[in-house]
């Protein structure tokens, strides 16, 4: 094989010399470097970045004008830094595709190196990252997340709290609540400025929605309280009607409607005589009335939200106010009105329609002068191609039998690594096999032993009743053992008829519980059988013997990417040094070497992390398992 790649890496290099000797020498034009600019315009730039949401709207729009000269004339990183600013502002308007362009435009248009603008590459992903969050969140997001913490770490980026903040949001947005919780745990530690009452503030007010969102209303309120706490001690006054909101939600589902109703109407306030009023905040404030039968004040503000809807007009939000309008006339008795707006409604429903058809008229006929444009770059290069030399042709004739060479040795290759690669998933597939007979005599040997052990103490009721639960598991493993891959739905049952054995064999000494993954029976989803019993093993044999108390274990199961993620804690003695450290566990060891069989096979991550609680002042051990998942073809 080494000859192989000597000999396409000696041709490549020999077909690349004749194709440069046949191309006319060029001038290569002089770049000059970045010029560094003023710094403090720089510091400017990250002042205003660390501002937030506070820098936007029309005053930050005429800064942002004002400030473009100079934060072009300062560099890669000030310009970097300004469009960055300028996409995070057209992204708070809703600009979406205008700000996917302004992040595109932070670094240079040739592909950059990562070490030399690893601040600007960042904020860039991250920009762009928070972009697609409002279509879709799917494996790549997570895959473009996770690149991005490990950069964050790798390069030492001063502002990682922002990875882990942007990291909490995902996991949020996903649903995937105690992940959102460690982020934000991560974002708060590695905040630098805690004087920063308004940036702290965001932060507990997101614990605060993880909470609301696990059902854990009184931990959200105590989070909640405290982004108040902090609000109140910084000036911006949006923050605190934002925080003042929040708690209305809260102090409305836990039953004080009054409370709740109050703070709204102070947030609200707060807003308006800031003039940072929305659409949605006025029909909702309008809504409140309308179910306190406060007819005048919600037709007020009702009004207030179409006048806000019709500059400039938006036909979707008008007919969402008109529909309330609607509502509220018809609950007071005023039908004719409440029939005029009904219609207003309509109408505004219908240009709506028409709107969205008529946008998708303007792509299709975007996507056709797209076309015909290509069409004439087309012929204008084949034009060009027309009046080529018999130099060209030549030099045409040589790639095209270097590019046939290539190929023709490149398949033979890959022909050869794939035979070699059948060979080796045959081969591993066997070992696979031999190493799981070597683990299922050692359990059944440990099942008679009890077995025998009963018999021998006459507890027949016991005998017969272990016999039967035996038999069931047994058949279930006989079963599973004819096929290299099982249905994990399968492979939960055999684990829960193991620890029911266990616990009639220990005289229920211990109790347990299984977290299956919600549905699992109706997923194709195949593990190697027989990859978690051994460490529930090891947690009754060496965590639940003589202990002066009820023994628990736990077992949970999660996917994630394909991944079964399996934690198996127990509340016993932890982790006991042993008089013989030479001698371990067989069916530990076996289990060792099928995961790193199966990692080889499958070419994903299969692992095994053994934690004693004792060192973070627990009781027991976890082990946390990561097997690869494969789903039926």
């Amino acid at each position: 094989m080494s000859f192989s790649y000597r000999f396409i890496l000696l041709l490549t290099i020999t077909f690349c010399c004749l194709l440069s000797c046949s191309r006319q020498n060029k001038p290569v034009p002089s770049v000059n470097p970045a010029t560094t600019g003023d710094p403090a315009i720089v510091s400017v730039l990250k002042q205003l970045i660390d501002s937030g949401e506070r820098f936007s709207g029309a005053v930050a729009r005429k800064k942002m004008i004002a400030l473009q000269p100079a934060a072009e004339a300062a560099g890669e990183q000030g310009k970097g830094l300004y469009y960055y600013l300028l996409g995070r502002q057209q992204y708070f308007a809703d600009s979406t595709k205008a700000a996917a362009i302004s992040y595109r435009r932070m670094l240079p248009t040739t592909p950059p190196d990562t070490s030399r603008y690893i601040e600007l590459y960042i904020l860039q992903q991250m920009g762009l990252l928070r972009l697609d969050l409002q279509k879709k969140i799917d494996d790549s997001t997570f895959s473009r997340m996770y690149t991005l913490l490990e950069l964050a770490a790798r390069f030492h980026y001063p502002d990682i709290y922002r990875v882990y903040d942007l990291a909490a949001e995902i996991h949020f947005r996903y649903g995937v609540y105690d992940k959102a919780k460690l982020y934000t745990d991560k974002a708060i530690a590695a905040y630098p400025n805690r004087k920063n009452y308004y940036y702290m503030s965001y932060l507990m007010e997101a614990q605060s929605r993880i909470a609301e969102r696990q059902h854990d209303l009184k931990l959200a309120l105590h989070y909640e309280d405290s982004a108040q706490h902090l609000a109140l001690r910084q000036s911006d006054s949006i923050r605190i009607a934002t925080v003042y909101s929040a708690l209305a939600v809260l102090y409305e589902k836990m039953g004080d409607m009054e409370k709740g109703h109050h703070l709204m109407v102070q947030a609200f306030h707060i807003k308006e005589r800031a003039n940072k009023v929305s659409f949605q905040e006025y029909v909702n404030y309008g809504q409140m009335f309308l179910e306190e039968k406060d007819f005048p004040k919600a037709i007020f503000y009702l009004n207030k939200a179409v006048d806000m809807a019709r500059e400039p007009e938006n036909v979707g939000n008008l007919s969402a106010a008109y529909s309330t309008l609607y509502n509220i006339y018809s609950e007071s008795g005023d039908y004719k009105k409440g029939i005029t707006y009904l219609d207003s409604a309509y109408n505004m429903s219908l240009s709506e329609m028409e709107e969205q058809q008529l946008k998708k008229v303007m792509e299709l006929q975007a996507i056709n002068e797209l076309k015909e444009q290509q069409h004439k770059t087309l012929d204008i290069s084949r034009q060009y191609n027309n009046q080529a030399t018999i130099l060209r042709q030549q030099r045409l004739i040589l790639f095209i039998f270097g590019i046939l060479l290539l190929v023709g040795t490149a398949l033979t290759i890959v022909l050869i690594r794939q035979r070699k690669l059948r060979t080796l998933q045959h081969s591993t597939e066997l070992e696979q096999r031999l190493l799981r007979s070597q683990m299922e005599p050692h359990f059944i040997f440990n099942t008679l032993a009890v077995l025998q052990s009963f018999i021998r103490h006459d507890e027949k009721e016991k005998s017969v009743k272990y016999l039967n639960k035996f038999a069931r598991l047994l058949r279930l493993n006989l079963e599973n053992s004819r096929h290299n891959l099982v249905q994990l739905h399968q492979e939960v049952e055999a684990l829960e008829n193991y620890l029911s054995l266990q616990a009639i064999r220990f005289g229920n000494v211990f109790d347990y519980e299984i977290h299956p993954i919600e549905g699992c029976e109706d997923m194709d989803i195949f593990i190697p059988p027989m990859l978690m019993q051994p460490f529930v093993e090891n947690a009754i044999q060496h965590g639940m013997r003589n202990l002066p108390y009820k023994g628990h274990i736990t077992i949970t199961l999660q996917l994630n990417n394909e991944l079964l993620h399996c934690v198996i804690e127990d509340n016993g003695l932890g982790i006991v040094e042993k008089s013989n450290p030479e001698k371990d566990s067989l069916s530990g060891i076996i289990t060792q070497e099928r995961l790193k069989i199966l990692s080889k096979q499958t070419g994903k991550l299969a692992s095994i992390v053994i934690t004693d609680k004792k060192d973070k002042g627990g009781k027991g051990v976890k082990v946390t398992l990561i097997i690869p998942t494969q789903r039926e073809k």
